[in-house]
């Protein structure tokens, strides 16, 4: 069997990395390709020619293909800004905030909008590339709570196809930040052969015991103290801070809802599901290629306008 013709190239395109699909219309990846070139790390001017060295073969190939890019490439210090677009947002507003780019040699590329909201106490939080893979995990219409874990993980609340609200996390950059240049992470060494289960159980279990808005800090020092009564090893501290941290996150993300869908890396989504399995909160697995699925629900909006 031949494979299928592509339908676009799907770039997903971040703070630290590139990573573009040439895809089906079903999604799949019929070709791939990757680099450590976050968007925003190239300097004004520059974008295009780094994205048409990487997609240039695809386009040249097959001239006329819809070339569409999410992730902080759209943001103020990225390639050009894609304005926030107000939740609600499903689908259909998204589409209709695509900003389009003339270039000299891949013809209009279009960048996918970030989306905003704002918290019951007025707070606003913003995503960007994030709606683009809630949108991709939406197949069959399927509404609920996502949560998106990384850096800066996301818990959004979808509705009749509709992003309605969101919270953002800092679990990934607090982790690492307190890891490489506090106190705790003095006394850490990697675990050999892999991820620690039992410390990452044991920051789990401690999450689960918070009572009051500051315990946290007082579990994160822990992380030094269970090391220096030997009560954890060397090897475990990280992971009992990694448990920690997810776990509360996930307190507070579910807000007392007993399941949702993670969407993100498989290695990542594991680590989510089994702290989620130990608080009572189910994690289903949403499809690996949710940014491409997203991106390719975008430009079929986008068609019908």
């Amino acid at each position: 069997m031949s494979d299928p013709a592509p339908a676009l190239v799907s770039v997903d395109w971040g703070t630290s990395a590139f990573r573009a699909r040439l895809a089906a219309i079903d999604g799949r990846a019929l070709d791939a390709v990757e680099a450590p070139t976050g968007a925003v790390g190239l300097a004004s001017g520059e974008h295009e020619a780094f994205l048409e060295a990487q997609v240039g073969g695809w386009t040249r190939r097959h001239p006329g293909l819809p070339i569409v890019l999410s992730g902080m490439v759209g943001s103020r210090q990225g390639w050009v800004e894609a304005p926030y677009v107000a939740c609600p947002a499903g689908a259909a507003e998204v589409a209709a905030a695509l900003a389009a780019v003339a270039t000299a040699r891949l013809g209009r590329v279009f960048l996918v909008p970030g989306v905003s909201a704002r918290d019951r106490r007025g707070a606003p939080d913003v995503m960007r590339g994030e709606e683009t893979q809630i949108l991709g995990a939406l197949g069959g219409g399927r509404d609920g709570l996502f949560v998106l874990p990384g850096t800066h993980s996301k818990w959004a609340r979808v509705e009749a196809g509709r992003i309605i609200a969101f919270t953002t996390f800092m679990t990934g950059e607090v982790f690492a930040a307190l890891k490489d240049h506090t106190v705790l992470g003095r006394l850490m060494t990697p675990p050999a052969g892999g991820a620690d289960d039992d410390g990452f159980a044991r920051g789990v279990a401690a999450a689960a015991r918070l009572e009051r808005p500051g315990d946290l800090l007082h579990a994160v020092f822990m992380t030094r103290t269970l090391g220096l009564v030997d009560e954890l090893p060397a090897q475990a501290l990280a992971n009992y801070l990694s448990g920690l941290l997810i776990g509360a996150e996930i307190l507070a993300g579910a807000g007392g809802a007993r399941e949702a869908v993670v969407v993100g890396s498989p290695a990542l989504a594991a680590r989510y599901r089994s702290a989620g399995a130990a608080l009572g909160v189910a994690l289903a697995p949403a499809p690996e290629n949710c940014a491409t699925l997203g991106q390719i629900a975008l430009m079929e909006r986008q068609r019908a306008l």
